[in-house]
């Protein structure tokens, strides 16, 4: 079980990695798709992402940012969000995103990209407000909330996946068996019922379409990796 961390990021990231994407592994197929969320401490006075780029622009480099790391999804979503929007944020590192989140829910910091999974309570509860979800449809899970895309930044998407793939000399005979076993596995309403549960969306789709997904992200994440300067800590 991959993801687009470890398939497309990584590879961007670091300079020696023992294995190489698009030659080592054959796609089967994308099993799960993670939607997040754009939240704010309930301090910022903004309900939009037009009045967040608005305060943004207003005071560059006071709104503070936490991530799960340097290089997370957390980390370059929102360094994609600064080069769209043209605004200056200031990044804070973490080691994870719990630790993050707590200090957000604390006030020691403004605003984060998080899975719509662990802040929709927090949302509910009113420690964090809610601004859009930053995939490029509405997430299933929260149809009426907007998306960044949307709103205010066409072509605006950060949004991870969960998909299995095989050793590369996996005999195409076998690659279809794991595939048709997947896509009717997603289809069980119960194991659906589940997945959502948790924040993921059920996907399912062919190794050829899994295959186009890896190869359109890796230089999507070379580009925001470029654009950010990351650095692994």
């Amino acid at each position: 079980m991959a993801s687009a961390a470890t398939l497309c990021i990584t590879p961007n990231l670091y300079p020696k990695i023992p294995y190489d994407t698009l030659k080592d592994f054959a796609p089967v197929s994308t099993v799960a798709a993670v939607s997040y969320v754009l939240v704010v401490h309930p301090s910022i006075p903004v309900k939009t992402v037009q009045e967040f780029i608005a305060l943004a622009k207003a005071e560059p480099g006071r709104l503070r940012f936490g991530s799960a790391g340097s290089g997370s999804v957390t980390h370059l979503g929102v360094e994609l969000f600064k080069s769209m929007a043209g605004v200056g944020l200031l990044h804070v590192p973490y080691k994870g995103a719990g630790p993050a989140m707590i200090d957000l829910i604390g006030g020691q910091l403004d605003f984060m990209l998080d899975s719509l999974l662990t802040s929709t309570p927090l949302v509910k509860a009113g420690k964090l407000r809610v601004l859009a979800q930053t995939g490029i449809r509405r997430s299933v899970v929260w149809p009426e909330l907007p998306t960044v895309s949307e709103t205010v930044l066409p072509g605006y998407e950060v949004s991870t996946w969960f998909g299995l793939v095989a050793p590369a000399a996996t005999p195409r005979g076998i690659i279809v068996k794991l595939n048709g076993a997947i896509v009717k596995g997603l289809g069980n309403t119960e194991m659906r019922e589940r997945l959502l549960m948790q924040g993921l969306e059920p996907v399912g789709n062919s190794p050829e379409e899994f295959g186009k997904l890896i190869r359109d992200e890796l230089p999507k994440w070379a580009r925001i990796v470029k654009v950010s300067g990351a650095k692994v800590d």
